[in-house]
């Protein structure tokens, strides 16, 4: 009991001076340009000498400036601990800011002891108080910029087909790969007349490094065209921090060729003279033996193909009772997602975004599909 009430009462003196904390904090750049990123390293290391003591870091949020933690360390030489934070903060306005860093101390409170000494709580379980840190003010100037993109950055893009049949798509692949803030990118948007145009999310593979986001950006598209047409550049301004200057990141544009839509008769018959005798029809009847049974064979796999044609068409008349966006869209999708993807997309765009949508016109445009 005396141990114990010794060790206590050692505990208790060593607190009225709290803990010696000793703090290093560093901003590797002082001077930004809008949407930059740098390093902020902040260490602080203190006596644990028995105690509780601890430290805990909540970024400010009342300046324009976005924390992303790269990584936390926790060292520990005898009763000597040392806890480093490292810190990516993007500029996200220009102007000239001061950072107030406010880390919290938590230590073990005296009434946690008195608790403990008069056995009402267990040592285990001791409150803490916490005690905001006074650092340094470190200012900070952010210079302003054109574009919303900042870094080392390089666009590519790649086509599969530059001769396609009528309908039959071609796609294109657009790829950024760099280190910046990637995570900011705004899909592409492609807006082609005659053509539809389709396009999956962006796949983004990057991680954190100490200049920003590092890794690759890619969206890739397909494009339906009747006629031939022609996929303009991709444009992206960005601020070039290799060079300390505005840039434009611009792709190749791709013509694309497209073959009519079925074939000319002339085109199947070779301009020759036809012969004056009178031909003989009956070295033909194979080949229109043949032509018969192709056109019956295509004729019995319509006719299969009626029942469930006929069920899709009873299922889909729910198209009409549809009373807003949000219905018709689940409609679409239970009843044949992929011969309506534009309409999707046009729905999505109205349940999630706000998007305005013509109701009635959208049914008129689904049905005539049917």
């Amino acid at each position: 009991m005396k141990k114990v009430l010794g060790s206590l009462l050692l505990l208790s003196l060593t607190l009225f001076a709290k803990s010696a904390y000793v703090w290093k904090v560093d901003l590797k750049e002082r001077e930004l340009f809008l949407h930059q990123s740098t390093v902020l390293t902040m260490q602080c290391s203190f006596s644990k000498e028995g105690k509780n003591d601890d430290i805990e870091f909540i970024p400010p949020k009342d300046i324009p400036f976005e924390f992303k933690l790269l990584n936390e360390n926790r060292r520990f030489e005898g009763e000597q601990q040392t806890i480093t934070y490292k810190y990516l903060i993007f500029a996200k306005e220009e102007g000239s800011y001061e950072l107030k860093l406010q880390p919290q101390m938590l230590f073990t409170t005296q009434s946690a002891i008195d608790n403990v000494i008069e056995g009402r709580d267990n040592v285990n379980d001791l409150e803490v108080e916490k005690e905001i840190a006074q650092l340094e003010t470190i200012k900070v100037k952010v210079k302003k910029t054109s574009s919303d993109l900042t870094g080392s950055l390089v666009l590519t893009s790649k086509l599969d087909n530059k001769n396609v049949s009528a309908f039959e798509p071609v796609h294109l692949e657009v790829m950024l790969e760099g280190e910046g803030n990637l995570h900011a990118l705004k899909p592409i948007v492609f807006d082609i007349d005659g053509v539809q145009v389709f396009s999956d999310d962006p796949e983004k593979k990057f991680v954190l490094s100490e200049q920003g986001y590092k890794g690759t950006w890619v969206q890739r598209f397909a494009f339906v065209g009747e006629k031939k047409f022609t996929i303009p550049p991709v444009l992206l301004p960005y601020f070039d921090l290799n060079d300390k200057g505005e840039k434009v990141l611009q792709t190749q544009s791709f013509a694309v060729s497209v073959k009519e839509e079925g074939i000319k008769r002339e085109d199947l018959i070779d301009k020759v003279d036809l012969p004056s005798e009178k031909i003989e029809w009956s070295a033909y009847l194979s080949y229109l033996y043949y032509i018969l049974s192709f056109i019956a064979g295509f004729l019995v796999a319509k006719l299969v193909r009626l029942p469930k044609r006929r069920v899709e068409k009873e299922k889909c008349e729910s198209i009409k009772n549809a009373k807003d966006e949000k219905e018709l869209l689940d409609v679409l999708i239970r009843c044949e997602k992929n011969l309506f993807v534009s309409e999707i997309e046009v729905l999505e765009g109205a349940v999630y975004k706000g998007d305005k949508v013509e109701l009635s016109t959208l049914k008129k445009r689904v049905i005539s599909r049917l």
